[in-house]
């Protein structure tokens, strides 16, 4: 060691000290938000928006020819982008719902 260096001086504690804190937060509550009464534009919107979507999103479309469970990555103003490079137009749709 070198001995050229101070000595560390530790202040003394004379008190027990008790600034930790234990703390526990639980939220149960979810909130259902109702689409019914939602256009299917806002519909698209709320999924792209959603802090869940980052590249993909599973959803459930209906359309006059059945409910389909497809995987959306993208859109344009007019159409929506499946992962199979599928184009489904927007004014096709019934409805739109997250899987």
């Amino acid at each position: 060691m070198n001995k050229d260096l101070p000595n560390v001086f530790p202040g003394e504690i004379g008190e027990d000290v008790q600034n930790t804190q234990e703390v526990f937060y639980q939220k149960n509550e979810t909130r259902e938000v109702k689409e019914d009464n939602l256009s299917i534009t806002a519909k698209i919107n709320r999924i792209f928006n959603s802090p869940n979507y980052i590249y993909k999103q599973d959803v459930l479309l209906k359309t006059s020819n059945g409910e389909v469970k497809k995987t959306i990555i993208g859109r344009t103003p007019t159409t929506l982008l499946t992962m199979e490079n599928e184009v489904i137009n927007i004014s096709d749709l019934i409805d739109i719902k997250t899987v």
